[in-house]
């Protein structure tokens, strides 16, 4: 006899899911804004052309700028270390920038913002509950292992956890 919970509800059908295809992500740059330091890191939805860049440029700075505007919202609860790490998505349906930072020791707090398509360069905080899709989770995996071999490991040196960085691979 099938458990109750072996079928997806009414309304969902197997086909609702996509299928999952590795999509290319890496690191971009350290961002060094007045005291802070932050990684970050790119994914693209499509497979960028021979020799183009993961990501293009004037989206990295839009994201950059509007990071540094989240910064001060930081203090709300606690910027202590000044430290932490961004992933811009070139998703399919938007640009998704999700800016990370670390505090009380052992805690990641999250800012999820987002542009549109046809405003690729117009960065607007979520209210959304979304917090990262498949493929982000993967470098958010990545930066908890880091803090954890790099910070929490007795020395806390910030250098060690700022040179180590995802570098490109397909997730």
């Amino acid at each position: 006899m099938p458990d109750q919970f072996d079928e997806w509800p009414s309304a969902v059908r197997e086909n609702d899911f996509p299928t999952y295809r590795p999509r290319r992500m890496g690191f971009v740059d350290h961002w060094r804004i007045n005291e802070w330091a932050i990684k970050a890191y790119g994914v693209q939805h499509r497979e960028p052309l021979g020799g183009e860049p993961l990501l293009q440029s004037d989206l990295i700075a839009a994201a950059r700028e509007h990071v540094s505007t989240l910064l001060p919202l930081t203090k709300e609860e606690g910027e202590f270390y000044k430290t932490g790490f961004t992933i811009l998505h070139a998703g399919v349906m938007a640009n998704w920038l999700l800016f990370q930072w670390w505090t009380h020791g052992d805690v990641w707090c999250q800012f999820l913002s987002r542009s549109d398509i046809g405003t690729p360069l117009t960065f607007e905080r979520s209210t959304s509950p979304v917090r990262a899709c498949v493929y982000e989770t993967a470098i958010i995996w990545f930066e908890q292992q880091s803090w954890i071999r790099n910070v929490l490991n007795g020395s806390a040196d910030r250098r060690a956890y700022l040179q180590d960085a995802m570098r490109d691979e397909y997730c």
